[in-house]
């Protein structure tokens, strides 16, 4: 269905004619893969009442949370408007069912054994949402 991804940004409105590809291209063209480790299953109720499942790491790198940070400044300099806050995480899945407590949940996770492991971020896209991409960005592993 889906790939797993993490949003650094979803941007709700983009002006129109404003090319944000430069703008990218400047933050992700010296910036090296970052690699996180996902140490924890975890979930959160969404903007829209659903429940997301999802991966965490405990230990975010300052470097990508620095990038994330200038990413989202930078866009809303440049007009965007972002709804949301950023949440690292990778969706795992969604609990639909409005009769699930978010604490139900939270007890289940936690009888959940999770080993950590350790990922490399080496792609980044600018896409549509549920679209195709508009940039794509291969980050240098150092």
């Amino acid at each position: 269905m889906g790939y797993y991804h993490i949003t650094m940004a979803f941007i709700d409105e983009t002006p129109i004619g404003v090319d944000l590809r430069p703008l990218l291209e400047t933050h992700l063209c010296e910036f090296a893969a970052p690699t996180l480790t996902f140490d924890k299953l975890d979930a959160f109720t969404s903007m829209s009442g659903m429940h997301v499942i999802y991966l965490k790491a405990t230990e975010v790198p300052k470097s990508f949370m620095s990038l994330v940070h200038a990413i989202r400044t930078d866009l809303r300099s440049a007009g965007c408007v972002m709804n949301s806050n950023f949440q690292l995480h990778v969706t795992l899945g969604r609990v639909k069912d409005p009769r699930t407590q978010l604490s139900t949940l939270h007890k289940m996770l936690e009888t959940v054994c999770l080993s950590a492991f350790s990922l490399t971020l080496i792609d980044v896209d600018y896409r549509v949402f549920r679209g195709g991409a508009i940039y794509e960005a291969k980050l240098a592993i150092k």
